[in-house]
């Protein structure tokens, strides 16, 4: 409901609305996560995967980030795939190698 009234007030704007946490499942109990289609439902035109917190904390795989990213493009919105390296991978050097694969593995089928 809160991100409905976000848009509302929105909608004259130059703002367009980005939603972080789309889940790939279409429905069932995933807290903190919303489908696409409710997204979609409600205006949200972007949203974004693969975020480093979510890959880290929530131990989000890169097939997992590649189905978030399938489901919002079939939904008909815009994603923002987010990559990036961990303070230990850049440390190691791997900052190229990291990227290189979550981008790979994140637009698989784009």
């Amino acid at each position: 409901m809160f991100c409905k009234c976000v848009l509302i007030l929105l909608r004259n704007c130059l703002l367009n609305s980005v939603r972080q946490m789309v889940t790939p499942e279409m429905n069932g109990a995933f807290t903190g996560g919303i489908s696409a289609p409710m997204l979609d439902s409600i205006g949200v035109e972007w949203a974004l995967a693969g975020h480093s917190e979510r890959r880290t904390i929530n131990k989000e795989s890169d097939d997992y980030i590649n189905a978030q990213c399938l489901k919002i493009i079939e939904q008909g919105m815009s994603v923002v795939l987010c990559i990036g390296e961990t303070l230990e991978e850049y440390e190691k050097g791997l900052v190229k190698a990291v990227c290189e694969v979550q981008l790979k593995k994140g637009l698989a089928g784009i």
